[in-house]
C-alpha cells in the first residue's frame, strides 16, 4: 500500500501474558547481563507518523510527549559520569523550569545511557511498547525520592507532580531505532498490564502495552543530539471522569519503546543516548 512520505508501517513488539498463566514480571539486567521477563512480545505491523515538520502540535497536557529541537547547546563529554552529573543533569533540571508550567522542584532518580544492537545485549535500546511507570509504580517512586513535605502537598491537592523522562542522543543522529510514542488519548485503560519490575534495590510496578487497532504512534525522524524528546510517563493530576468512564486512562501516560527502521538488517547499529527520569512537582 502507498504511503506518504511521513508515514511508515513497521513491527512494533507488544505484551503478550505469560505461557504458565503466571503474573508479569522482569528482572532488570546489569552492565554485565541482560534483563529477563517470563512473557514474551507479539509483534504487530503498526502505522508510525513523523512529527518532524509540525512538532509544535504536540505537548505533554494533549499527547504525554513533546519535542524539543535543536535546544541542546552544551559541549559535553557523554562518557565522563562526573561530566552528565556536573553538568547535565542541572541543564536537564533547567530545561524541564523552562518548558513545563509552575514547577516547584526536579528530582533526578536515575539515568541510563543506550547503545542500540541488533544482538541481546546489556543496556540497548528497548523494542517493547511499555510505560516506565504504572499509577502505583508512580507513587512508589515519588514516596521514595520526594521530601515528606512535597508528599504532604500532593497528598492534601496543593501539588501534584510528573515522572518526565528526557531523552536525547548523543555523539550522532538517530538513524535506526528511534524513539515512537503513543498519544496518550489513544489508549484505553484495557491496554496496559502492570509489571513486577525487580532491581538490584527497588521492586517497583511498571506498564506494558497490548495492541489494538486506533492507538495512534508517531516518531521524530533524523533526531540530532541537540534534540530532546521529553516522554511523560505520569501526570498524578487525573483525567476527567466522562474520559476515564469513557475507557480512557486516569492519567495522562506515554507509552513508548523502538523500533527497526531501516529496510537492511544488516546496517550497523550507531544509535547512542541518554535517558534521564526526573520528578517534577507542579503547584
Amino acid at each position: 500500500m502507498a504511503q506518504s512520505t511521513d508515514t511508515l508501517r513497521r513491527t512494533l513488539s507488544f505484551y503478550s501474558p505469560p505461557l504458565d498463566g503466571s503474573d508479569p514480571e522482569y528482572i532488570e539486567g546489569t552492565s554485565e547481563e541482560s534483563g529477563r521477563r517470563n512473557y514474551p512480545n507479539r509483534e504487530e505491523s503498526v502505522l508510525i507518523r513523523d512529527m518532524r515538520g509540525h512538532h509544535k502540535s504536540f505537548t505533554l497536557d494533549e499527547h504525554s510527549f513533546t519535542v524539543l529541537p535543536g535546544v541542546f547547546d552544551l559541549n559535553i563529554d557523554f562518557t565522563e559520569p562526573m561530566e552528565i552529573t556536573e553538568r547535565y543533569l542541572p541543564w536537564v533540571d533547567d530545561l524541564l523550569r523552562r518548558n513545563i508550567p509552575r514547577v516547584a522542584s526536579v528530582t533526578t532518580f536515575n539515568y541510563t545511557m543506550r547503545k542500540a544492537s541488533t544482538s541481546k545485549t546489556p543496556i540497548r535500546q528497548v523494542h517493547k511498547i511499555h510505560i516506565d511507570q504504572s499509577p502505583k509504580g508512580a507513587f512508589m517512586r515519588a514516596r521514595r525520592h520526594l521530601p515528606a513535605e512535597d508528599i504532604t502537598a500532593i497528598e492534601n491537592g496543593k501539588a501534584h507532580f510528573r515522572i518526565i523522562n528526557v531523552w536525547k542522543p548523543v555523539f550522532r543522529p538517530v538513524k535506526d531505532y528511534p524513539i515512537t510514542a503513543a498519544e496518550f488519548r489513544s489508549l484505553r485503560a484495557t491496554d496496559l498490564v502492570p509489571v513486577r519490575q525487580v532491581s538490584s534495590d527497588y521492586v517497583g510496578e511498571t506498564y506494558v502495552a497490548k495492541y489494538r487497532d486506533g492507538q495512534r504512534f508517531w516518531y521524530w525522524s533524523d533526531m540530532t543530539p541537540d534534540d530532546v524528546f521529553l516522554i511523560q510517563c505520569f501526570d498524578s493530576e487525573e483525567q476527567s471522569p466522562e474520559s476515564v468512564a469513557l475507557g480512557g486512562l486516569q492519567h495522562a501516560q506515554c507509552a513508548h519503546g523502538s523500533f527497526r527502521l531501516a529496510d537492511d538488517m544488516d546496517e550497523s547499529c550507531t544509535r547512542e543516548s541518554i535517558e534521564v527520569r526526573c520528578l517534577v512537582v507542579i503547584v
